[in-house]
């Protein structure tokens, strides 16, 4: 009895202790307890056992039992799916089935997760921040349209990005939405530059993915930002790692700027700016403008994010500046000295850490009363003041949504959008709507404005549209950004600058891992001897983690039989488990009986009475075969048997039969002759010939007569025809209104053909199921006047059914040979043996 205690303890000790390992992030400077139970990042909440029940685990041939939990135990639960009926996701593969009244779930309080947050030093991971990969969110309601689809990604700590399939007014969209919470740490908020100037242009990939990232700083989405001219110089004022880019141009009740302060709050408005220089702490001059073409009488200041050189004529003055302190914003005052001075040259070439102050007339005569050495003040301040603050900030255009009341704007169009928006809790999204396309028709402007209220802006404004709507995301797993929307110009539009989206949390080791694609496409019945995926591998802030090697799929949608997985569900959506070195994580089954074509190994049969023969079929896709299962394939004969793993046995009879493969809408029928098959009459116009006309090529007249022939006193077709006065080939045809069909391959097609002596050449057309036209020479000369038997071999290859469109085609080509007369056709039949 003590040794049976003994190892039930021994047992206890180990199933617990998976449940409840220590990890790296249990390391902590200060733990967090729950009602008694330590907490680790990466839980989603706890259970407690209200009844005995089942501690399963998961393994690649499904459940096995563990053991017994009692009531009152309490367990970490990191994930919950709906496989097995429901089970919560306790760690090492071992999960609690959802049964009401035998467990009780409860999900920590923000407070509680804020503490852990705190503790860790790592982001909450509370409700809309959940450290699931594909998290679930309620859909939004849309006074636009309806969302008909969504999907939910988790890319890095408090960032998600977001699809929406929606039915809008006027037709289908595509959204694509990046969402910041605005509260998790290690985030911010950046603006890029095209070729890291002013002047250029460049895609929006190529600049995220231009940004110098370490395993401490990542580029993980972005956006195209504003307008911009044909240098390539945005529009507005843009600001980079807290100075001034460039200024605004356009009038203040039309600015549309977005910034983000230095404590990572966002701000939507219209800013003025206001800055001027002095010199040695006295003469004081105002600054038109920064990194703008410099007019008449104007002072510009410009920096090395302008291009190589200012660009100027030689009308005027420029002072070289050699920067100590400060950058050009509402907090900092920039000082510097003077190293160079230089009068009616223009054009300076721009260096890093220093500026030029440029000067046309009354600017010009300002700048030549300063002297090499002297020190030069440059002070910047914004109204309203709260934009002192703002470290990046870039422009668009148009205000959609202030203070929570949607803007009216006037004005018409539709077309692909990129808006950006603030919510009331301080959180931050973007949204690309495609357009131009079936998939996607994009919005107006004022379309735009309520779809920004609709998720949320209290704050929302336009960047550029049309073909500069890009919205790029790096895919879990991935290093670098890839463009997930469709720009309308069929390709990726460089533009001006960008807004991206950076996560400064260090790589960690390997945490989880993703399926390259979250959806897998199975097929209904189909077996597979290793379902997998490849993988790549994620840490625990979503940053990519070398891994080499693929993931065993399991799903309640399979089921094991002869030691493979066979798609046992109906079509549908199922969830599904990825497996790969210990690490579990969620795929989507899509099961479908969708195929493009099915190919079966054999066209047609020829058989013996009673013979069996193996077919084999395959479901096509995309130019691959996806489905080999004979078994997956509903299997259907006449003229025999066959199996539902596709062995056909004949009949114990002569005979023509058919064997049918269908699978979903898709199906082919391949045609079988049993024995010693007697010929198949096509027509022997016993019923009249009202299916056929005459038509001719070259000919003077050409008609067609029912007679009753002297060959066997039934019904026959006469086909009269008059080639003479003609030149070039011609022809007498027998045209059949409703072609003749010929399901089973023959080896030969043949007739009974009174001649009319007259050496015409005599032949039939045929068309195969893909199109092909076949010419069938039943004989070259007919040279004879009584009853004769003809027939021309078929060739193989074709696509059946064959159709028969002009039984009867008879010509001349020597208009030496042209002459009148007739003859007459019986019995057109189909041949299958030599």
């Amino acid at each position: 009895m003590k040794q049976k205690l003994l190892y039930f303890l021994i047992l206890f000790a180990i199933v617990t202790g998976a449940l409840f390992q220590p990890n790296q992030a249990e390391a902590q400077t200060r733990n967090v307890y729950w009602d008694g139970i330590l907490m680790v990042p990466g839980q989603a909440g706890k259970i407690k056992v209200l009844k005995p029940i089942n501690l399963w685990k998961r393994t690649s041939s499904g459940l096995v039992f563990e053991r017994v939990l009692k009531v009152g135990e309490q367990y970490r639960v990191y994930r919950y799916d709906e496989l097995y009926g429901g089970q919560y996701g306790l760690g090492g593969n071992m999960y609690i089935t959802k049964i009401a009244g035998y467990v009780e779930y409860k999900t920590p309080s923000k407070a509680k997760l804020q503490e852990l947050a705190l503790a860790q030093g790592t982001p909450s991971t509370g409700p809309g921040n959940s450290t699931s990969l594909f998290p679930t969110e309620p859909t939004p309601n849309l006074t636009g349209g309806k969302v008909l689809s969504q999907s939910v990604t988790q890319i890095a700590p408090g960032i998600r990005k977001k699809y929406f399939d929606i039915d809008g007014e006027i037709g289908k969209q595509n959204l694509f939405v990046i969402d910041y919470d605005g509260k998790t740490a290690n985030i911010e908020l950046k603006t890029e530059l095209a070729k890291d100037q002013l002047i250029g242009l460049e895609t929006t990939s190529s600049q995220a993915n231009g940004v110098k990232q370490d395993d401490s700083y990542h580029v993980v989405a972005g956006v195209n930002a504003d307008y911009f001219d044909s240098q390539g110089q945005p529009i507005d004022l843009m600001m980079m790692e807290g100075s001034i880019v460039s200024t605004p141009q356009t009038s203040i009740n039309e600015l549309a700027v977005l910034g983000i302060k230095a404590d990572g709050k966002a701000v939507i408005g219209a800013p003025q700016v206001s800055m001027n220089v002095s010199v040695n702490g006295q003469q004081s001059y105002a600054i038109n403008s920064v990194n703008r073409k410099r007019l008449a009488n104007q002072l510009v200041v410009y920096t090395r994010d302008f291009a190589a050189t200012t660009n100027t004529n030689g009308l005027g003055t420029e002072v070289r500046v050699k920067v100590e302190s400060g950058k050009l914003n509402g907090k900092e005052i920039l000082t510097g000295t003077v190293i160079e001075n230089v009068t009616g040259v223009g054009n300076a070439i721009l260096n890093r850490n220093e500026i030029i102050l440029s000067g046309h007339n009354f600017a010009s005569q300002f700048l030549q009363t300063i002297q090499v050495g002297d020190k030069i003040e440059i002070n910047t301040s914004f109204t309203p003041a709260e934009w002192n603050d703002v470290r990046e900030a870039v422009s668009g255009r148009y205000h959609l949504v202030k203070n929570g009341t949607l803007q009216t704007i006037q004005v018409a169009g539709v077309a692909p959008r990129t808006a950006v928006g603030i919510r009331s809790d301080g959180s931050i999204f973007t949204a690309v709507i495609d357009g131009r396309t079936s998939n996607s028709k994009g919005l107006t402007l004022q379309n735009t404005a309520k779809l920004m209220k609709d998720l949320g802006a209290n704050y929302a404004m336009t960047f550029d549209g049309g073909g500069s709507s890009t919205v790029v995301t790096r895919e879990l797993g991935n290093d670098k950004v890839t463009v997930v929307n469709k720009p309308s110009d069929g390709y990726e539009r460089s533009v001006s600058n960008t807004l991206l989206f950076i996560s400064k949390y260090k790589t960690s080791t390997l945490n989880t891992i993703a399926p390259t694609s979250n959806v897998l496409e199975v097929f209904q019945g189909a077996a597979y001897t290793d379902l997998s995926v490849p993988v790549k591998g994620i840490d625990q802030y979503m940053n990519p983690v070398a891994v080499s090697g693929i993931g065993k799929v399991t799903s309640a949608a399979l089921t094991s039989s002869g030691g493979k997985q066979v798609v046992s569900a109906s079509p549908g959506t199922y969830d599904g488990v990825v497996t790969y070195d210990g690490k579990s994580t969620t795929i989507k089954l899509v099961v479908t009986n969708s195929l493009d074509s099915i190919v079966a190994s054999d066209s047609y049969l020829q058989v013996q009475k009673g013979q069996a023969i193996q077919l084999s079929a395959k479901g096509m896709k995309n130019g691959q075969a996806v489905l080999t299962e004979a078994a997956a394939f509903n299997w259907t004969a006449t003229g025999g048997t066959v199996q539902a793993n596709g062995k056909y046995t004949a009949q114990n009879k002569d005979g023509i039969g058919t064997i049918t493969i269908k699978y979903g809408s898709k199906s082919i029928t391949i045609p079988v002759i049993v024995g010693e098959v007697a010929p198949t009459i096509l027509e022997s116009f016993n019923k009249g010939i009202l299916n056929y006309e005459a038509t001719g090529d070259r000919v003077k007249s050409v008609s067609v007569q029912e007679v009753v022939n002297d060959r066997d006193g039934t019904k026959a077709l006469k086909l009269v025809y008059d080639f003479t006065g003609t030149s070039g080939t011609s022809g007498a045809y027998v045209k059949a209104k409703t072609n003749l069909t010929i399901s089973t391959p023959p080896k030969k097609i043949g007739m009974w053909v009174k001649g009319d002596g007259k050496g015409n050449w005599l032949r039939a057309q045929l068309v195969d199921a893909t199109g092909k036209v076949i010419q069938l020479d039943l004989d070259k000369n007919v040279n004879w006047t009584d009853w004769k038997f003809v027939e021309a071999s078929v060739p193989t290859g074709l696509t059946y059914p064959l159709k028969m469109d002009l039984p009867i085609r008879y010509m001349q080509t020597e208009n030496t040979n042209k002459s009148n007369g007739e003859i007459i056709i019986d019995d057109i039949q189909a041949i299958y043996k030599d």
